[in-house]
C-alpha cells in the first residue's frame, strides 16, 4: 500500500451495496497523475474505481453504473456542467463529487445548482477528498434503501388506485400475484384511463427488479422517426453533426423494468431491434457496432386489438408473441361500480397526505351519481372530477353541487322517480307517508321505462338518463331471467 493510501485511509469499511459489492467510483479527469492519486486513495478504502481521462470517454463507458463520480472540472473536451446533467440524466441518484478551483467561484454555484453533491478545491486535500467520497457513497446506500421502502410500501398500496371489491379487480388482483415473479413480458389491455401504467407499476414494485429502475416509455407520444433512438440510444454523431452519445430507455431500465405504453404505436423499425433484443439480451445504438448487453424486463400496453394489428400487417406477429407472452386485461370502470367507493376514499385520502384542505367525505347523492355514471375515462376520468370537485368544496364535505354537470346527471336516476312507477296509497292513510327501499324505487323505474318503450333496453335507458351497459347490469341484478330487446 503506497504512502498516500496509508495516510488517507478514511473510507470505513462499511460501504456495501445491498448485494453486498462495493462501491464503484468513476474518476473523471485529464490528469494522469491525480487519477493515480484517487485510485490509490480508495482501493485503499475497499473501493472499486473506473477512470477516464475525458467527459466523452465517460460518457461512451457501458460498463457497470458508478455509485459516486469524482470530476474534474478542469475538463480539456467537455463542459464540466454539462457533464454533470448528462450523468444526472442518466441516473438522478448518483452522487457527484467536483474537484474545483475555488468553492467561491461562479462555477461552483453553477456546479451545486446542476446536481453535484459536495466539492474539494485545489491543491487536492486526499483527506477531505476521502471525507467528501464516504459521505457520497453513503449517501447513494441511504437513497437505494429509501427507494426499497418506497417500493415495498407502493407494492401493497398501488393496485388500491384502481382496484376494489368487485370480481373483477379481485381477478386483476390475482393475475397480478402471478406476474411478480414470473420474469415473462406481460401485455396489459384495457381503455384508456383504465389504468394501465398503475398495474405496471405494481408489477415492478412486487417483484425482484423492485430496487431498479423503472422507465416508461409511450409510444404513440414519440415520433416514429425517433422510436428507435429513445429505445436503444444513439453514438456519437448519430442524430447530427457533434452530438454526443446518449443511453436509451432501455439501457435506463437496465436490470429493472421498462414499460411500454400504446406499444401498437412502435415503428417497424424498432419493432425489429426490440425482437432481437428480446431473443438475444443485447441492443445496439443508433448508429453504433457494438453490441450491448442488457438484463430488462418488459411490460407493454394498448388500448388497441394488437392481434387485429398483426392481421392488417401494421405489428410484427413474431415481437406479438413475445410480448403477449402473460396477458392481463383491466375492465372497464363502467363494468365495475362496486370499486367507486374505495376508488373515491383513495383519492380523498390522497389529497389528506399532500396537504390539501381536509375533505373526507363525499354525500350519499354524490356517490349514488358517481356510481350511476358511465366513466368513459375510466379511472383517470374519475381521479379528475374527485379533484376538480375538492376546489369546489366549501366545506368537509363533496355535494352534488360540486360535481361537474354530466356526473351531477346521472344523479337524476336515483333521484327521480317517474310518474307511471309510484304507487300511492290514495286513501290518506299512513301507507301513503310509508318509505319504499330504494331497490324497489330503481325496480319499478326500469319496469316503468321497460313498459313504456315495450320492452327495449336502449330506448329505456335514454329515458332513465343511464348507459344501456348499466341497465343491463341493473337487470341482471333485479330480474336475471327476462329476456329484453335489444334496441
Amino acid at each position: 500500500m503506497s504512502a498516500v493510501a496509508m495516510k488517507y485511509q478514511a473510507l470505513p469499511p462499511s460501504l456495501t451495496s445491498e448485494s453486498g459489492d462495493a462501491p464503484l467510483v468513476a474518476v473523471i479527469s485529464p490528469d494522469e497523475t491525480q487519477r493515480g492519486q484517487i485510485r490509490s486513495l480508495l482501493h485503499a478504502g475497499g473501493i472499486r474505481t473506473v477512470e477516464y481521462d475525458s467527459g466523452r470517454r465517460a460518457l461512451e463507458g457501458n460498463g457497470d453504473v458508478p455509485s459516486v463520480a469524482c470530476i474534474d472540472f478542469e475538463l480539456d473536451d467537455l463542459s464540466p456542467l454539462e457533464l454533470v446533467r448528462h450523468l444526472r440524466s442518466r441516473d438522478s441518484g448518483v452522487s457527484l463529487v467536483g474537484i474545483l478551483s475555488s468553492p467561491d467561484s461562479d462555477l461552483a454555484t453553477e456546479a451545486f445548482r446542476a446536481g453535484i453533491y459536495d466539492c474539494v478545491t485545489r491543491p487536492l486535500d486526499l483527506g477531505r477528498l476521502a471525507q467528501a467520497v464516504s459521505r457520497a457513497c453513503e449517501r447513494r446506500i441511504l437513497v437505494r434503501r429509501l427507494q426499497s421502502l418506497q417500493s415495498q410500501l407502493t407494492e401493497r398500496d398501488i393496485l388500491h388506485t384502481i382496484t376494489g371489491p368487485s370480481p373483477l379487480s379481485q381477478e386483476l388482483g390475482r393475475h397480478v400475484e402471478r406476474a411478480l415473479h414470473a420474469g415473462i413480458p406481460v401485455c396489459i389491455t384495457g381503455e384508456s384511463g383504465s389504468g394501465k401504467e398503475f398495474v405496471a407499476r405494481a408489477i415492478h414494485a412486487g417483484g425482484p427488479r423492485r430496487q431498479q429502475a423503472f422507465v416508461v416509455l409511450n409510444c404513440a407520444a414519440v415520433a416514429e422517426s425517433r422510436q428507435e433512438s429513445e429505445l436503444f440510444g444513439a453514438d456519437r454523431g448519430a442524430l447530427g453533426s457533434g452530438t454526443l452519445p446518449r443511453q436509451g430507455r432501455l439501457e435506463e431500465a437496465n436490470g429493472g423494468t421498462i414499460f411500454l405504453n400504446e406499444v401498437d404505436a412502435m415503428s417497424p423499425t424498432a419493432q425489429a431491434s426490440l425482437l432481437r433484443t428480446l431473443q438475444e439480451g443485447v441492443l445496439r445504438r443508433v448508429g453504433g457496432s457494438d453490441d450491448i448487453a442488457v438484463d430488462v424486463r418488459i411490460v407493454c400496453a394498448t388500448s388497441k386489438d394488437l392481434a387485429a394489428a398483426v392481421d392488417a400487417g401494421r405489428f410484427r406477429a413474431d415481437l406479438c408473441q413475445k410480448l403477449t407472452a402473460y396477458p392481463i386485461h383491466i375492465a372497464p370502470l363502467r363494468e365495475r361500480p362496486e370499486d367507486i367507493p374505495q376508488l373515491v376514499a383513495h383519492f380523498l385520502q390522497s389529497q389528506e397526505r399532500e396537504g390539501g384542505d381536509v375533505v373526507s367525505r363525499v354525500s350519499p347523492d354524490v356517490m349514488e351519481a358517481l356510481t350511476h355514471y358511465e366513466w368513459p375515462g375510466n379511472v383517470r376520468e374519475l381521479e379528475n372530477v374527485i379533484l376538480r370537485s375538492l376546489l369546489a368544496a366549501r366545506g368537509g364535505e363533496i355535494t352534488l353541487a360540486d360535481l361537474p354537470p354530466a356526473v351531477r346527471q346521472a344523479a337524476s336516476f336515483a333521484e327521480r322517480e317517474p310518474d307511471s312507477a309510484r304507487e300511492p296509497a290514495g286513501d290518506g292513510s299512513p301507507e301513503s307517508d310509508r318509505v319504499v327501499p330504494l331497490r324497489e324505487l330503481e325496480r319499478r323505474a326500469i319496469e316503468a321505462a321497460l313498459r313504456t318503450t315495450r320492452g327495449s333496453v336502449g330506448k329505456a335507458a335514454k329515458l332513465l338518463g343511464i348507459g344501456r351497459a348499466t341497465l343491463y347490469r341493473r337487470l341482471a341484478t333485479l330480474d336475471p331471467g327476462r329476456q329484453r330487446t335489444e334496441q
